[in-house]
C-alpha cells in the first residue's frame, strides 16, 4: 500500500490547503511523519491498555467471587457452632439436677436406722474425715471441722463425740446417743435430733435454726450464744440446763420441761410456750412480750424480767398494773 503524503493527510484532516514555502516543505513533511509515528505506538498502547483493563476486571470478579464464597463458608461454620451449642444446652436442661457436692461421701452412704451402730457408723465417719480412736468398746469420735451435711446417723451411739466447727446441715441424728457431745460453733441448720439423748451436751456458738429437737433430752446441757430460730422443741427436756444469750425467736416450746433450768438473756419473741414447765426455773434479764403461757407450770419460778401482754397459766391476761404478772414474786 502506497504511503500517503503527510501534507496531503493534514490537508484532508483539516479541510484546509497547506502550502508551505519550498524551503520548509521538507521540514514540515519530516515533522508530520514523526507525529504519525508517535501516534501509532500510542494507539497500540491504548489497545494494550484495554486488554489490561479487561484482565484487571476479570481479576476483580475472581476476588469478589472468592470473598463471597469465604463469607458464605464462615456463616455456615457459625451456624453449625450455634446449632451444636443449642443442642448441648437443651440436652443439659433435660438432665436431672445434680446431687449436693457432698453426696458422694454422705448422702450416698446413707445408713439405715437399724444398722447405724458399731462398725458401720465408724466406717462412715472415717470416710467423711472423722478421727476414731480408742478401743472398740469405748471409741472416741472426733469430727471437728468435718462436713457431715445430710448424713443419716439415726440411732448411732456417739457419746462424748466432738463436732466442734462441723458443718451438719440437714444431718439426721434421730434417736442417737449424744450424751456429753460437743457442738461448739457447729452449723446444724435444719438438723433432726428427734428423740436423741443430748444430756450434758455443749452447744456453744452453734446454729440450730429450723432444727427439729422434738422429745430430745437436753438435761444439764450448756447452751450459749446459740441460734434456735424457728426450731421445734416440742416436749424437749431441759432439766437443770443453762441457757445464756440464746435466740428462740418463733421457736415451738409446747410442753417443754425446763425444771430447775437457768435462762439468762433468752429471746422468746413470738415463741410458742403453752404448757411449758418452769418449775423452780430462773429467768433473768429477759423480755417476755406477747407470750401465751396457758397451761404452764410457774411453781417455784424466779423471775427478773420485763413483762408485757402475757397470758397467765390459767388463761387470764396479765393485769395492766402488774410488773410481775400471774401472782409471781420477784
Amino acid at each position: 500500500m502506497t504511503e500517503r503524503d503527510p501534507i496531503e493527510s493534514l490537508e484532508a484532516a483539516d479541510g484546509l490547503p497547506v502550502a508551505p514555502s519550498p524551503e520548509f516543505e521538507e521540514e514540515l513533511r519530516i515533522v508530520l511523519n514523526l507525529r504519525l509515528r508517535v501516534a501509532t505506538p500510542d494507539a497500540s498502547v491504548d489497545d494494550g491498555g484495554g486488554a489490561d483493563d479487561v484482565t484487571r476486571s476479570r481479576h476483580r470478579r475472581d476476588w469478589f467471587t472468592f470473598g463471597a464464597v469465604a463469607i458464605a463458608c464462615l456463616l455456615a461454620l457459625l451456624t453449625l457452632v450455634l446449632v451444636v451449642y443449642l443442642a448441648l444446652w437443651v440436652a443439659s436442661e433435660d438432665e436431672p439436677p445434680e446431687a449436693p457436692a457432698r453426696a458422694t461421701t454422705t448422702a450416698s452412704s446413707v445408713v439405715p436406722e437399724s444398722s447405724a451402730t458399731g462398725d458401720t457408723v465408724e466406717s462412715l465417719l472415717r470416710d467423711a474425715g472423722c478421727r476414731v480412736t480408742g478401743d472398740r468398746e469405748n471409741p472416741h469420735i472426733d469430727c471437728g471441722g468435718v462436713d457431715l451435711s445430710y448424713t443419716i446417723l439415726d440411732g448411732a451411739a456417739l457419746p462424748g463425740a466432738n463436732f466442734a466447727g462441723s458443718q451438719m446441715v440437714g444431718v439426721s441424728l434421730a434417736g442417737a446417743d449424744l450424751t456429753g457431745a460437743v457442738f461448739h460453733g457447729a452449723w446444724l441448720y435444719a438438723a433432726d435430733f428427734t428423740g436423741a439423748d443430748l444430756s450434758d451436751a455443749e452447744l456453744i456458738g452453734a446454729d440450730l435454726n429450723d432444727a427439729r429437737l422434738v422429745d430430745v433430752d437436753l438435761s444439764r446441757s450448756v447452751i450459749e450464744n446459740t441460734f434456735l430460730t424457728g426450731a421445734d422443741l416440742t416436749r424437749v427436756k431441759l432439766h437443770e440446763a443453762r441457757l445464756l444469750d440464746v435466740i428462740l425467736y418463733e421457736a415451738d416450746l409446747t410442753d417443754a420441761d425446763l425444771t430447775a433450768a437457768s435462762l439468762t438473756q433468752v429471746d422468746l419473741a413470738f415463741a410458742t410456750v403453752r404448757g411449758i414447765v418452769l418449775h423452780d426455773a430462773k429467768l433473768s434479764r429477759m423480755e417476755l412480750f406477747h407470750l401465751d403461757f396457758t397451761g404452764a407450770d410457774f411453781s417455784g419460778l424466779q423471775v427478773a424480767a420485763e413483762w408485757f401482754a402475757v397470758t397467765c397459766p390459767d388463761s387470764s391476761p396479765q393485769g395492766v398494773r402488774e410488773s410481775i404478772p400471774c401472782g409471781l414474786t420477784e
